[in-house]
């Protein structure tokens, strides 16, 4: 559910909610771009998010979003640009990714 994206992740279930949730949005981003504009966008590997790995973590998200985004005519961050051991670059990231999956999905009616 996309409100999940909502919540900054700190334990390990908040990780594990967050990266199922990311990987069914993009899913159905994916999905509905497919559809709607005859375009299938690479699938990158985010779930689960390995946390000895976590920059490939934040290289593949950023595909899939600069991809998704450039379809869409979105403007998007550099989220692969964050330390996610800093909480205020972890909460500033969270919000600025939500809002990038948010804006996708309403864009898309998804």
């Amino acid at each position: 559910m996309l409100a999940i994206l909502q919540n900054t992740p700190h334990t390990p279930t908040d990780w594990y909610l967050f990266s199922w949730n990311h990987r069914d949005s993009h899913d159905r981003i994916r999905a509905a771009i497919l559809k709607q504009n005859s375009v299938n966008l690479q699938d990158y590997q985010i779930d689960p998010i390995d946390p000895n790995n976590i920059n490939q973590f934040l290289e593949n998200n950023q595909s899939l979003h600069t991809e998704m985004n450039g379809i869409l005519h979105l403007q998007s961050a550099d989220l692969e640009d964050v330390n996610l051991k800093d909480e205020k670059q972890l909460e500033a990231w969270t919000r600025i990714h939500y809002f990038e999956h948010l804006y996708a999905e309403a864009q898309l009616q998804i």
